[in-house]
């Protein structure tokens, strides 16, 4: 069941704008769509390290893009929102996901908004493990 926390301010709703545009972009697979999110002094942490500035935050979600594929086009069945909160500048939300190959039980994801950059994301999932019928 998603639950999202009411967004009143200003801020909150520009923070729930860009999360928005982040994620059509990246059902998309749209790499340069996504990389307009970020800023370049942009950090992303995730399990396999931290991830700075603009190239390695590309390389990062190239991967990530390559791993579901285009969601909108059918690739994978992509992910599904959990929970959503925001305040402020700051938006956590909890997710599950199928990608072409793998299925991740449980992640979240916390993401800080400067504006309409994120300026930190970190992303952490749970050991993730081969759909039926595939290997790896």
């Amino acid at each position: 069941m998603l639950t999202r926390t009411q967004t009143h301010t200003t801020r909150e709703q520009q923070a729930q704008a860009l999360f928005e545009r982040h994620v059509a972009a990246f059902n998309a697979g749209n790499l340069d769509a996504v990389m307009n999110d970020f800023g370049e002094h942009s950090i992303v942490i995730t399990p396999d390290g931290v991830f700075e500035g603009l190239e390695q935050i590309r390389t990062l979600y190239g991967g990530l893009l390559a791993e579901f594929g285009i969601i909108d086009n059918g690739d994978s069945p992509g992910l599904t929102l959990d929970t959503l909160h925001a305040r402020h500048d700051m938006i956590v939300i909890t997710w599950h996901a199928e990608s072409k190959h793998r299925v991740f039980p449980f992640a979240t994801d916390t993401f800080i908004c400067k504006g309409d950059k994120f300026e930190r994301q970190s992303i952490v999932f749970s050991l993730p493990h081969p759909k039926k019928g595939t290997v790896g």
